[in-house]
């Protein structure tokens, strides 16, 4: 009998990525509809590939991996770039400043959920 874990997993990372890019439009406005159309794709990806694995379809669980790891090394580079942009729009107090920190947060948020997800993989692939 197959496994679900890593095919359930997958889905509710996909569904916390898209809730995720939903929170960031609600919470900073329309200036993040890129984080919705991102944390969107991202979160259908990774529930499609969720679906193959629990298909059974080959590379599937390889898709999975690459696209976590691929996710958590955008995340980063995001989280921090965003965060540079926050430490430079402290001293004048920026309007901006409160939208850029909470984006900080929510992407930095991701970036963690996404190392434990493709950490998780790895152990449940390695115990198999």
């Amino acid at each position: 009998m197959k496994s679900m874990f890593i095919p359930a997993l997958l889905f509710y990372y996909g569904t916390f990525l898209i809730l995720c890019g939903i929170a960031s439009v609600i919470l900073i406005g329309w200036k993040a509809k890129t984080a919705l159309v991102s944390g969107g794709v991202s979160g259908v990806i990774a529930i499609m590939i969720g679906h193959f694995i629990s298909q059974e379809t080959a590379g599937a669980q390889a898709a999975g991996l690459v696209v976590c790891l691929g996710l958590f090394i955008v995340f980063c580079w995001r989280s921090a770039k965003t965060l540079f942009k926050v430490l430079e729009l402290i001293p004048e107090r920026h309007p901006d400043l409160k939208g850029k920190a909470i984006a900080f947060l929510i992407i930095s948020l991701m970036a963690v959920v996404t190392i434990v997800v493709l950490l998780l993989q790895l152990s449940f692939i390695t115990k198999a």
